[in-house]
């Protein structure tokens, strides 16, 4: 028996040097949910660290912070719900709403970051007034 192995719609994976292994069904569901949360979570992430790494800059209030900060939004406001409705009834087909926690997780980001998008503009439009000013 090989390191992968699939037999009979069931997979096969033997974990080294501990003598046991991961097996389970070989569902297409199942790896296109886990393909969609990990593009989305890449797509987050990387998001997430532009956004850090505009606020590491000498002037926080700038255009590619405030940017960020509304991609971040829409990510979490629009996109995420329709991932989750996505994969939760058409894909997995469930009837539940046992992780819905997620979505409310995803919601709160994007409210915060909503707020924090408009933060960032106002203080842009001041600082960009007091530049001209100065």
């Amino acid at each position: 028996m090989g390191k992968f192995q699939i037999e009979s719609g069931r997979y096969y994976i033997r974990i080294p040097f501990t003598n046991s292994s991961i097996h389970g069904d070989y569902q297409f569901n199942v790896i296109l949910t886990v393909l969609i949360v990990l593009f989305f979570g890449a797509i987050f992430f990387y998001i997430l660290s532009n956004i850090f790494k505009a606020l590491g800059a000498r002037i926080i209030f700038n255009k590619k912070s405030i940017t960020n900060l509304h991609f971040f939004t829409i990510l979490n406001l629009v996109v995420a719900p329709i991932v989750y409705l996505l994969i939760h009834f058409p894909i997995m087909e469930k009837t539940d709403y046992k992780d819905i926690h997620n979505l409310i997780l995803h919601l709160i980001f994007g409210v915060i970051a909503l707020f924090l998008t408009q933060i960032f503009k106002n203080g842009y439009k001041i600082q960009m007034e007091n530049d001209l000013t100065i």
